[in-house]
């Protein structure tokens, strides 16, 4: 499929914009409390980017550290769920930030012309202060990609961020602030600017 998963949402699963409601198999103890559901925030990017820095490179350490604090919830917590119920918390992520293909077709919330990619959040989000539903990022130029590498010196999400946050006119914190969704959104607008399909 050529556009974001559009995976049947199961019936032990709640959705929104913001968040994931994961009814559990049985309930089991988080904070303390027993608890029948857990409900996972969106993430944003700045909690995406702290988790692989904290984890060192364990892969599943990150994911439970990034799922712990989506759910507000202690990473022992996530430790004694079934293994079950731990798969629904993965697969409600999965929903919230679904794996993107935009490569064939052009998604309905993005507009690209020579200049610049208009992309259309999926929730507003707040940029140099005003709350926005779309944030346009200009064409890069080759001085806009080599200060990137300059300034994000070797750190490839860091030479990301700093890169969009110049064409979006944005400061990087709200970038990092935006919700991994629309992060992606923004690269796929990025990709789509980067190549030269005749636009």
């Amino acid at each position: 499929m050529n556009q974001a998963n559009t995976k049947q949402v199961p019936a032990w699963l709640s959705l929104s914009t913001l968040a994931a409601v994961v009814t559990l198999t049985r309930p089991s103890n988080a904070n303390g409390v027993l608890v029948e559901t857990l409900t996972l925030r969106a993430p944003v990017v700045r909690e995406v980017r702290a988790a692989d820095k904290a984890s060192n490179g364990d892969e599943e350490q990150r994911e439970l550290m990034l799922f712990a604090g989506l759910a507000e919830v202690g990473v022992k917590d996530l430790e004694s769920l079934k293994l079950t119920d731990y798969r629904r918390v993965q697969a409600a992520y999965s929903h919230l930030v679904p794996e993107t293909d935009y490569t064939d077709v052009m998604p309905s919330w993005l507009s690209v012309t020579t200049d610049q990619a208009v992309v259309t959040l999926t929730c507003p989000s707040e940029i140099n202060g005003v709350s926005v539903d779309k944030l346009p990022l200009r064409s890069p130029t080759v001085g806009d990609v080599r200060a990137a590498n300059r300034d994000a010196a070797g750190d490839a999400e860091q030479r990301e961020l700093v890169l969009f946050a110049s064409l979006a006119g944005a400061p990087i914190a709200d970038l990092e602030g935006l919700k991994l969704v629309d992060f992606n959104r923004l690269q796929a607008g990025y990709f789509r600017m980067d190549q030269d399909d005749g636009i």
